[in-house]
């Protein structure tokens, strides 16, 4: 699916994608917000979850770990034409 333009914003714009992972003691959603938030990424606009596990305490999962990519729209700069 194309990327939308945000209202109002001019020149092309490019999604890019920054891989990150997260970890949580309650669940593997808290991690995949953990990962999302350390990505660093003002506005994302998606994520892909690439990878789950935890680690075991026994018979219990005792802490949840997420690998995903964060997708995020960046304007691209239009190169400023000189004339001769």
């Amino acid at each position: 699916m194309p990327a939308r333009r945000p209202k109002g914003g001019a020149g092309p714009i490019v999604v890019r994608i920054v891989e990150a992972t997260g970890d949580s003691k309650k669940s593997w959603d808290e991690a995949v917000l953990a990962a999302v938030k350390a990505a660093k990424v003002k506005t994302p606009v998606g994520v892909e979850v690439g990878r789950l596990w935890a680690e075991l305490d026994g018979p219990r999962l005792s802490r949840y770990h997420a690998s995903v990519k964060v997708a995020y729209r960046e304007a691209q700069r239009v190169p400023v034409r000189r004339s001769r």
